[in-house]
């Protein structure tokens, strides 16, 4: 996406649903990125043929399980994993993320770029809205807007900002021009970015879209017809729909915050599943459903406050680092289900950007920070505050795994007299503190939504980038790198800059990556979702379910 300076913390860029190959604009042409329909002429948004998914029985309803409550159905208000979970099942975006990670089409067919700073984007004919209203050209041009407009205070609106115009420039086509070029722009159009409502429901409804009385309106598989913001969000699928009718007609999420009251619930058949289980959480189901885990690239991350003390001295940071152990955290926290991180971008978003044996040695010239409590003394004697500190760590309620890391840390660093109170908080709680400069210390928790490693390097590690990089930290050298890869249409240059970035900012430490996690979903042994990839939950994931054979 973008680095553009101020706007809104967006809260998709902190937590995201569970991923969305790489280098794709790279590998396909900068100029001429372009995408047919699908092949297989099953009109699902990712190009996958039906008979993968099962054969095609009827689920009159069901019941899933959601780990935390939402307050918005809008994520422009609220862009958590939850609110793109649901959102994502009513509304569309222009391009989509196929299965393999690569960007697919969605409401638009094909896209191109005449030059570097213009998109072109073909749109899909024959679409309605849930309520029977055509789609068209002017509705991807108001959705656009409401985003960039500052009045509207959408979390999105950072994404646009190096947008300068968005037209209709014919009945099925859309035109958006940059202020300069972006090789990660056409990302901003799938879901993480854009869902496509149209201008008479957000003339009708500004201010209120999202609410339990005006909920949302879109183009996808299923339209939303009750929301209770602190117990349930109900489903049912939309026969106008354009791509083929998905099995399940009627679904209901329900907020289950408590662990062990999803269990029972699950047990008892009151639900079919639960989604976005925590590993340590999810190894309990495993006797009463189907479990599966998944590979979504998400990072687990202590951010620093470099501009505060005492996180502004690298010394402190390196001390916490070395007092931080975190083999012992995904072996014991997460059962071993999760890889230690070496930087935010895991490396499986290098892709076609890089052959893993290169991003093996720029992440392996990345200065290693071993568990050493002897390594942590020696440094944090080095630094302005060698008797010892107190700080603050809150953690969501929605991630337990992330209190238990928490606590670990407080007792590992007691030893060196660092006293580190840790705080549970609600998700809501924890999401508006990103950034909010009150914490100094604090846990990145984020799940990529495209395939290239700029989706992590470029908002959290460019000082120009202050509406994400809650790090505050600004190095002149990788500031650089991470332009230069963004202006690029050179696969070659993109992935030597981002690595130059990446490396550099290893050595600086203003995150400590914990983790690369996976996701676990949990689902009756009646049902099944074929093939769960990193990219399942970024498009309409609950089509895809389908009766167990």
């Amino acid at each position: 996406m973008t680095s553009e300076p101020g706007g809104n913390l967006s809260r998709r860029r902190l937590l995201h649903i569970a991923g969305a190959g790489a280098g794709v604009l790279a590998a396909s042409g900068l100029f001429a990125a372009c995408a047919p329909p699908p092949a297989n002429g099953s009109g699902t948004p990712d190009g996958t043929a039906t008979e993968a998914l099962g054969a095609d029985v009827p689920i009159g309803s069901l019941v899933l399980a959601l780990p935390s409550s939402i307050s918005s159905l809008d994520v422009g208000r609220e862009s958590g994993v939850l609110n793109y979970l649901v959102a994502v099942l009513a509304q569309e975006s222009l391009l989509s993320v196929a299965p393999s990670g690569k960007l697919a089409p969605g409401l638009a067919t094909s896209w191109r770029q005449p030059d570097a700073g213009t998109y072109v984007f073909t749109l899909r004919r024959g679409v309605t809205f849930s309520d029977g209203t055509p789609f068209t050209a002017d509705d991807v041009v108001a959705s656009i807007d409401a985003i960039r407009d500052p009045k509207n205070g959408s979390a999105l609106g950072y994404a646009y900002a190096g947008v300068t115009s968005v037209k209709s420039t014919g009945d099925h086509e859309v035109t958006i021009r940059l202020k300069a070029p972006d090789a990660m722009f056409a990302w901003t159009t799938t879901a993480g970015g854009l869902l496509v409502s149209s201008r008479a429901f957000l003339t009708r409804n500004a201010g209120r879209i999202g609410t339990a009385k005006t909920l949302l309106l879109g183009t996808g598989p299923y339209r939303i017809t009750e929301f209770a913001a602190d117990d349930h969000v109900l489903l049912e699928r939309n026969d106008a729909w354009w791509g083929e009718k998905p099995a399940v007609q009627k679904l209901k999420l329900s907020f289950v915050p408590d662990a062990g009251t999803r269990l029972v619930a699950m047990k008892s058949g009151a639900v079919d599943g639960a989604l976005n289980l925590a590993s340590d959480e999810a190894h309990g189901w495993e006797s009463s459903a189907r479990v599966t885990y998944t590979g979504d690239r998400s990072v687990v991350a202590l951010a620093f406050d470099t501009a505060t003390a005492p996180f502004d001295d690298i010394h402190v940071r390196r001390a916490i680092a070395h007092a931080t152990d975190r083999e012992g955290m995904v072996k014991g926290i997460l059962q071993g289900r999760a890889e230690v991180a070496d930087a935010l971008p895991s490396r499986d978003m290098w892709g076609d950007l890089m052959s893993p044996g290169k991003v093996r040695s720029g992440y392996d010239a990345i200065p290693a920070v071993p568990y050493d409590l002897d390594s942590a003394r020696a440094e944090l004697d080095r630094s302005g505050v060698a008797k010892g500190f107190t700080a603050e760590l809150h953690y969501p309620s929605s991630g337990p795994q992330l209190g238990k890391a928490a606590l670990a840390l407080a007792a590992s660093l007691k030893k060196l007299g660092i006293t580190l109170h840790v705080k549970e908080i609600t998700l809501e709680q924890w999401v508006a503190e990103l950034g909010s400069g009150k914490q100094p210390l604090q846990f990145l928790w984020y799940f990529p939504v495209t395939g290239d490693p700029a989706e992590l390097a470029d908002p959290y590690l460019n000082g120009a980038a202050t509406a994400t990089d809650i790090a505050r930290y600004d190095n002149k050298a990788v500031n650089t790198a991470l332009d230069t890869a963004k202006a690029s249409a050179d696969k070659d240059v993109r992935a030597r800059e981002l690595m130059n970035a990446v490396r550099t900012a290893g050595a600086d430490l203003p995150y400590l990556p914990l983790w690369w996690a996976k996701t676990a979903t949990a689902l009756s042994k009646e049902i099944v979702l074929p093939d769960p990839g990193p990219f399942t939950f970024i498009g309409p994931w609950a089509t895809r379910i389908r009766k167990a054979a």
